[in-house]
C-alpha cells in the first residue's frame, strides 16, 4: 500500500473516532440530564388540617387571606386578597389595603376571589362550612386554629407556606420588646394593683378576658387581673375574649385600681351611653375614677387582636401609665 493511501485511511480513522466522541459525549450528557429531572423538587406537598389532608402548593405565589393577613405579612408575604373586615377595620392593616384587593366582606364575593386566581387559601377556623366547601372549589383551602395564640398561629401558617425561620425570627423579636415594656411597666404600677379593660357597648359594658386588650395589658406585660375575671377564664378553658354584656349598675363589681376604657365608636350609641356613665353617681364613685387611673382609649387602636396590634399596643400601653 503507498504511503498516499495509507494517510488516507488514517485520516478516515481519526475522523471516525472523533465523530464516535462527539455522539458517546451528547449520549452521556443526555444521560446526565435525566437524573435531574427526576430530582427536581415536588411542586406541591401534602399538609393536614382539621378538615382533612390538603395537597397545596410548596411554594404558593398568589394567596388568598381569610383572617390571616397579618401572620402571612408578617412572614413577608402579601396576599392577593382578602376581606373587607379583616384589611380595612384594622388601624394597623389600612396602609397595606392598596396592596391587596379586597373581595367583600364576609361572606366573601366569590366571583372576586376566583378572578384573582388565587393557588392557595388560607383561612380561619371560624369560616362556616358553606364557606369553606365554596373556597375549595377555588383552591387548595387550608385552615389554621383560631384559637391558638398568637404565636402559635403564626408558627402553624408558617409551616403551611415554608416559612418557619421567619416566623420564629418575628417572634423571637417580639418577645425581646415584651421584656423592655414589661420592665418599663412594672416600675410605674404596683405588683398589687389590679388592671381591667372594658369595651363600652350601647346600653352594656364587656370586661377582656386573656385575648384582646386583655392579652396585652394582664399576659404580656404581667399586669395584675381581677380574680373573678381569671376565674371566668379557667372555667373556659383558658381561653375568654370578653365577658358577656352587662349593664352599667355592674361596674362596681368589676372595681379594679386601674381601668383601660375603649368606647365602641363604631356602633352607634355607644358614646352616647359613655358620657350618661360619667355623670351617673355610680361612675363617680368608683375609686380608679376618684384616683385619677382611667385610661380612654381609640377603639380602631385597641380593638382587634392580631400579631401587629399587640405588637404596637406594648408601647401604647406603657405610654398610659407613664402620663
Amino acid at each position: 500500500m503507498s504511503l498516499k493511501n495509507n494517510n488516507r485511511g488514517l485520516t478516515f480513522f481519526i475522523c471516525m473516532l472523533l465523530c464516535l466522541l462527539v455522539i458517546a459525549g451528547c449520549g452521556n450528557k443526555a444521560t446526565n440530564q435525566e437524573p435531574a429531572g427526576e430530582e427536581a423538587s415536588p411542586q406541591t406537598k401534602s399538609f393536614e388540617d382539621a378538615l382533612g389532608v390538603k395537597e397545596i402548593p410548596v411554594h404558593p405565589k398568589r394567596i388568598f387571606s381569610v383572617s390571616a393577613t397579618t401572620q402571612l405579612l408578617a412572614l413577608g408575604i402579601t396576599p392577593v386578597g382578602g376581606l373587607t373586615y379583616e384589611i380595612e377595620q384594622d388601624y394597623y392593616l389600612q396602609k397595606y389595603a392598596d396592596q391587596i384587593t379586597l373581595a367583600g366582606d364576609y361572606p366573601p364575593n366569590f366571583e372576586a376571589i376566583v378572578e384573582l386566581q388565587p393557588d392557595l387559601i388560607i383561612a380561619s377556623s371560624f369560616v362556616d362550612a358553606e364557606v369553606m366547601e365554596k373556597l375549595e372549589k377555588i383552591a387548595p383551602t387550608v385552615v389554621y386554629p383560631w384559637s391558638l395564640s398568637l404565636y402559635e398561629q403564626l408558627k402553624y401558617i408558617a409551616d403551611i407556606v415554608d416559612k418557619k425561620p421567619e416566623a420564629e425570627a418575628w417572634i423571637k423579636k417580639h418577645e425581646e420588646k415584651v421584656a423592655i415594656n414589661k420592665e418599663k411597666i412594672s416600675a410605674l404600677v404596683k405588683p398589687d394593683e389590679t388592671v381591667a379593660a372594658i369595651e363600652i357597648f350601647k346600653q352594656t359594658f364587656q370586661v377582656a378576658g386573656n385575648r384582646n386588650m386583655g392579652y396585652v395589658l394582664n399576659d404580656l406585660l404581667g399586669l395584675k387581673r381581677l380574680p373573678q375575671i381569671q376565674e371566668q377564664i379557667d372555667a373556659k378553658d383558658g381561653f375568654m375574649v370578653y365577658t358577656e354584656g352587662m349593664s352599667f349598675e355592674k361596674l362596681p363589681e368589676f372595681n379594679a385600681d386601674y381601668l383601660i376604657i375603649k368606647v365602641n365608636d363604631a356602633q352607634p350609641g355607644s358614646v352616647e351611653y359613655f358620657e350618661e356613665m360619667q355623670q351617673s353617681e355610680i361612675w363617680k364613685s368608683l375609686p380608679a375614677v376618684k384616683n385619677g387611673k382611667v385610661f380612654v382609649v381609640p377603639h380602631d387602636k385597641w380593638w382587634s387582636y392580631t400579631l401587629f396590634s399587640t405588637d404596637a399596643l406594648l408601647d401604647e400601653a406603657v405610654a398610659l401609665f407613664q402620663k
